[in-house]
């Protein structure tokens, strides 16, 4: 009969939280009202056991984005695993007070409130009873350094973290770089350029930017998208990707008075639609040259980054700059010319007409490549650009994707090119270099001349 009356009063404790088997048993949290994010706060738990001192455990569990450490955790083995913070006891001391605590991190990115309760077990007469520890809110104030599109509601946060997770794994294998914003040759402009490599990807895509108060931001090269800038935010939107499977976007930063790069901090993301999921992507900064970087050569130019052998940062001409490409030591091949017996001729290609003859590039026949010293949107004079590199060989001019672009040599071994072009980087200090290929007079790229006429 007493036996039953314990166990209903047992049954009772575990609804209400009140329970006497020597004393009464009760559990008090001290928690903050509000964190900021970035932070690291403390829970202070006091346990009134009263005379028990059987195996007992106490645990709470944390939202995602939250991690605990044991600050005091007394004779009690301390764990987190799982967003579950544990404390357990094979035998309870023999004070009638047990106080114990711990500290949480609380992410950068979260904001917003979250509940938090628990829960202390414990075994009695070979039963097991516990008391519910009466819940709190703690509210999570954004961390000012951090922008608001990056912040996560607390509540959304491992949603957010598996959809990050996602798009690391996305077959699309989507990058997004920016080049470190650098200042225009003439005014006060600064360029920021944006390297996306997207592989196969061609639907609705979108990028946004978050520009310092102070800069107004005005597009250079959108590649089709449709560029709009609003209260600090610069957008680019492409209801279907641009074909290629890389290709560089740039815009250009115009500062108020007294603002220059110095105050400048950027931040933002990729989105875009991976099988119904929204996907989204931080952009990361770095000291890196995307002039020139295309479909051609942007793996190449990737690979070289992630390894660690990245080009330096650009000059301030934005005209010329071009792209890296990787090779290897000096052959010098003689170029092939056209004889008047060939019967292959230019398509003509609107501005082609703006180009000398005698500096225009010569069509071919089969599978060559040559070294692409520039492009730049304007025509300019080879000759008088490059004489001072005392160039065996002449500079041609093609007009191509709306660029005006400076090549030398002509190979019929991608290996004579490479040597030539590592001639071009490493004697005549053009860094921005690089291998392009042409069947009968047309850019193909190159992994295709590889293809079909064996990479040699």
């Amino acid at each position: 009969m007493i036996k039953k009356f314990i166990q209903i009063l047992g049954l009772s404790f575990s609804l209400t939280g009140i329970v006497c088997p020597q004393a009464t048993i009760s559990v008090t949290m001290d928690i903050p009202g509000a964190v900021e994010a970035g932070e690291e706060f403390d829970i202070n738990i006091v346990i009134q056991k009263g005379s028990l001192e059987e195996f007992s455990r106490f645990q709470q569990e944390l939202p995602f984005g939250l991690t605990a450490t044991a600050v005091n955790s007394g004779t009690a083995d301390f764990s987190f695993d799982r967003q579950r913070v544990r404390f357990i006891w094979l035998k309870l001391p023999a004070e009638g007070q047990v106080s114990i605590a711990y500290r949480v991190k609380v992410h950068e990115r979260l904001k917003g409130e979250f509940t938090i309760t628990g829960e202390f077990s414990y075994v009695e007469e070979d039963e097991r009873k516990s008391v519910n520890l009466k819940s709190g809110t703690i509210k999570i104030n954004p961390s000012p350094s951090v922008a608001e599109n990056l912040q996560v509601d607390v509540a959304e946060f491992e949603q957010v973290l598996l959809a990050e997770k996602e798009a690391l794994e996305s077959k699309y294998e989507i990058q997004c770089i920016r080049q470190a914003p650098f200042n225009a040759e003439s005014g006060n402009d600064i360029i920021v350029r944006l390297l996306i490599y997207k592989k196969s990807m061609d639907k609705f895509a979108k990028i946004e930017e978050i520009i310092p108060e102070g800069f107004e931001a005005k597009s250079i090269d959108s590649k089709d998208g449709i560029f709009t800038f609003k209260d600090g935010l610069a957008k680019i939107v492409w209801m279907n990707l641009p074909p290629e499977s890389g290709f560089v976007i740039s815009y250009r930063l115009i500062p108020s008075s007294g603002k220059t790069i110095n105050n400048l901090s950027i931040t933002g993301q990729l989105s875009y639609i991976d099988e119904g999921r929204n996907i989204v992507i931080d952009i990361t900064q770095q000291d890196i040259n995307l002039a020139g970087v295309t479909s051609e050569n942007v793996e190449q130019f990737l690979a070289s980054v992630q390894s660690g052998v990245a080009p330096p940062p650009p000059p301030k001409d934005t005209s010329t700059e071009v792209k890296e490409e990787p090779t290897k030591e000096v052959t010098e091949q003689p170029a092939r010319t056209v004889t008047e017996s060939q019967p292959l001729t230019r398509q003509p290609e609107t501005r082609y007409s703006d180009i000398p003859p005698t500096l225009l590039l010569p069509v071919e026949t089969g599978i060559y490549y040559r070294v692409q010293l520039a492009a730049t949107h304007k025509l300019v004079d080879p000759v008088s650009i490059y004489k001072k590199y005392n160039f065996e060989r002449p500079v041609k001019i093609e007009f191509h994707d709306g660029w005006y672009k400076f090549s030398i040599g002509s190979f019929a071994k991608y290996s004579d090119a490479s040597d030539f072009r590592e001639m071009v980087v490493t004697r005549k200090k053009i860094s921005g270099a690089f291998i392009v290929a042409y069947q009968n007079g047309t850019r193909i790229e190159v992994a295709e001349a590889w293809r079909m006429a064996g990479r040699d």
